[in-house]
């Protein structure tokens, strides 16, 4: 990102907020009459043009004002406190609204995403928690041909899953159970979503390639379960004046309500349980996401259950109202898991 003066910080500042709530260009003349920085249109007009060579606005138009790019958004999102919490009313509505919720998870997880479609006027997503995998219960090792070879694991909650392995030489029996036996030393007992952390104490060879197929064949299972979803908000995005000029945003919008794995490829930009998410635009790993930005955040813990609450909406988003509340949201999910699946 380049380094901006504090003049430049404030014209982009409040070209983002200008936009979002109006969704027009913002005139040079428009910054100089609603912003202290008491410069002149031409002194504001050229230090536009220095965004614009920064890559951080751009014009529509040769003779429109300003609009914010990806990489505008992005310097205005890094810029802001991360601290930031919600105003009090917001979040004491919040709290009473859950407070009201009876003692079931799917209650929970429907009023979240209401909720905070309420609050951002677009759409919302929460996906429902999802258990820890169970712990190895064994591994197995069993020679198919003379050089295709099976690696069976079995969880705890009797789940089976299967992975063939085609050897790059020829093995013998004592190999093979050895390679078991080492094995089985490493990750019986140990939660499936944890066994990458065992890479460690695996031997290269045979006893390698086994504990990597392992690990894949329940990767693989896992990402291709797919993930329950909630949504609430559909109409409030479709009003949006984006849609109007560009009906083919809708596949985005598709795309995060049909595809089963959505949320799990979302997953990937993640940070840590609790942190909001920030994915802007052409950050966004999927093609028909590329005009939408995503505010999400994991609740739950990797140990016992967890899930995803989020907001999508075009790029001219309120981060700062989307940034805590999601977060806010979030930790009163939070609680819900720790109530009912402990952590």
């Amino acid at each position: 990102m380049p380094t901006l003066t504090a003049r430049k910080r404030e014209i982009l500042k409040f070209i983002v907020s200008e936009h979002v709530q109006t969704a027009s260009p913002v005139a040079s003349s428009t910054v100089a009459r609603s912003t202290n920085l008491k410069a002149s249109p031409a002194t504001i007009r050229n230090e536009m043009v220095a965004l614009e060579e920064d890559g951080l606005i751009r014009r529509p138009h040769v003779s429109s004002g300003g609009v914010p790019s990806d990489r505008g958004y992005r310097q205005f999102v890094t810029s802001l406190n991360p601290e930031v919490t919600l105003n009090r009313n917001v979040s004491a509505r919040i709290d009473q609204e859950f407070s009201s919720l009876k003692a079931h998870v799917e209650e929970w997880i429907d009023s979240a995403s209401e909720i905070l479609a309420g609050l951002m006027d677009t759409l919302a997503f929460t996906t429902v928690p999802r258990t820890a995998p169970a712990p190895v219960k064994s591994i197995e090792l069993l020679r198919l041909q003379e050089m295709l070879m099976v690696v069976i694991v079995v969880l705890q909650e009797a789940s089976v899953y299967k992975q063939v392995i085609n050897l790059d030489a020829s093995v013998s029996n004592s190999e093979i159970e050895h390679a078991r036996n080492r094995l089985s030393e490493a990750i019986v007992g140990v939660p499936a979503n944890n066994l990458a952390a065992r890479a460690g104490r695996i031997n290269d060879g045979l006893e390698r390639r086994a504990f990597d197929s392992a690990v894949s064949a329940l990767q693989q299972h896992n990402t291709a379960s797919g993930t329950e979803k909630r949504f609430s908000g559909i109409s409030k995005l479709f009003q949006q004046p984006e849609f109007l000029t560009d009906p083919a945003m809708s596949q985005g919008v598709t795309w995060l309500i049909e595809d089963s794995l959505a949320t799990s490829a979302l997953s990937h930009s993640s940070n840590d349980i609790g942190t909001a998410n920030v994915v802007i635009g052409e950050e966004n790993s999927e093609e028909s996401l590329k005009n939408f930005s995503v505010v999400f955040s994991r609740y739950g813990t990797s140990d016992t259950a967890e899930g995803m609450i989020g907001v999508m909406a075009p790029t001219r988003m309120e981060y700062e109202m989307a940034i805590p509340a999601v977060r806010y949201i979030a930790n009163h999910l939070d609680q819900m898991t720790m109530m009912y699946y402990g952590g």
